[in-house]
């Protein structure tokens, strides 16, 4: 596939990126970029932060919160996760599964949005459309601090906490301890992008697209309106 390079850690502009590229790059081939943030949590695009996430956990450790334009749940990244994203006509949640176990890691996808390995998630991932165009982003869970994770999301009213913090371990994975020659997240990210892009090109987006991602962190993805508002109504095209 072509791909895009995305090298910010700022989950309000990368979500903003997200949405720029669903809405606005001029093919419908099939393009990647890989990205990560800094510690964050993401929540869906329909969900109640306040339901959702331990806010005082947030606040007390630096935890960035954002909303994206995706569904599903909240999520925890911090730079040990790798963050994939897809927008295209028809993008397939199946390139990363077959690429995963080129590296030697058994994935198989399970349920609706999760890929498992040995019957432990190491990635959720969610989809949006935009006239036709899709996007799929994701997590891939490479060193994450699982206890930071179980904290950040761990509510009264949350599944995680209906669950059990206790029982997260058993049920998630890191990535890590199915690449035992893989030196570090780099290192994955590169291995990771070159299965991906296939030898393809980089494609690149001018500085009035940087200036548009730019202008909508602002105005949108870090406004308290849109991460802290009260739930959204989906979007008719969205899944």
């Amino acid at each position: 596939m072509k791909f895009l390079r995305n090298t910010s850690t700022d989950p309000h502009f990368n979500m903003s990126f997200d949405e720029y590229c669903l809405q606005r790059l001029p093919s419908d081939d099939c393009v990647f970029y890989l990205w990560q943030n800094r510690p964050s949590v993401i929540i869906g695009h329909n969900q109640d932060a306040r339901r959702e996430v331990n806010l005082e956990y947030l606040q007390t450790h630096g935890i960035v919160l954002a909303r994206r334009v995706t569904g599903g749940g909240a999520v925890y990244h911090d730079q040990q996760n790798l963050n994939y994203s897809i927008v295209g006509r028809k993008p397939s949640i199946d390139v990363i599964v077959d690429a995963l176990r080129s590296l030697g890691v058994p994935a198989e996808l399970t349920g609706r949005n999760d890929i498992f390995v040995e019957g432990r998630k190491v990635s959720g991932f969610a989809r949006s459309v935009y006239h036709q165009r899709e996007l799929i982003h994701g997590t891939l869970m490479y060193d994450v601090d699982i206890d930071a994770l179980t904290r950040a999301l761990d509510t009264p009213e949350s599944k995680l906490n209906r669950k059990g913090v206790a029982s997260v371990r058993s049920r998630v994975a890191n990535l890590k301890d199915y690449l035992p020659g893989m030196e570090d997240i780099q290192q994955f990210r590169e291995r990771l992008h070159a299965l991906l892009a296939c030898g393809d090109r980089e494609i690149f987006l001018d500085p009035e697209a940087y200036e548009l991602i730019e202008a909508r962190r602002i105005e949108k993805f870090a406004a308290p309106e849109w991460i802290y508002g009260a739930i959204r109504t989906p979007d008719p095209e969205s899944p």
